[in-house]
């Protein structure tokens, strides 16, 4: 069963957790051009499969979705999770980043995920998180590397980059 999380706020943004009234903007943020074909499955996705998502996902105690909002306007500016927490070894996996198209390239994703990595470590006692990119997105990968990540294995075009938190 997951456990709720307050808000958590950092550096003008806010994380909170995913609710099913914001399913409808996610699958059209996941499913733009540009922004699909940089996940591991690039197919649009259909509503009833989103929603069906959410239902198997609204169970797991280890995979959290947050919305991103700016603080200051409480706009919805993106999307970011952390999954496969594993408390024992206290690492997780960070993914799902998504931007709103009129909050794309202003830095509240940057800040997101610097909330995410944040919320990891003091909320969830977590010291170390990994994420996979796709080799090709120099975009994200620069970017996370900015953020402290290195880059620690190469499979099937994909980087996994690791950060200590």
């Amino acid at each position: 069963m997951k456990q709720n999380h307050a808000p958590f706020e950092l550096g003008g943004v806010r994380l909170r957790l995913l609710a099913e009234d914001d399913l409808r903007i996610t699958l059209a943020w996941r499913n733009r051009d540009g922004v699909r074909q940089q996940f591991k499955s690039s197919a649009l996705l259909e509503w009833e499969a989103h929603h069906a998502w959410f239902v198997r996902y609204s169970d797991k105690a280890d995979d959290l979705v947050f919305i991103v909002e700016d603080v200051l306007t409480g706009a919805r500016v993106g999307q970011a999770a952390i999954y496969a927490i594993d408390r024992d070894k206290r690492t997780a996996e960070i993914g799902r980043f998504v931007a709103a198209p009129e909050f794309q390239g202003k830095g509240f994703m940057r800040r997101g995920i610097e909330a995410l990595m944040r919320f990891a470590a003091h909320e969830l006692s977590l010291t170390s998180v990994y994420l996979e990119v796709l080799d090709t997105n120099a975009r994200a990968k620069r970017l996370y590397e900015t953020l402290g990540f290195v880059k620690t294995d190469f499979i099937d075009g994909l980087a996994r980059m690791e950060r200590t938190i």
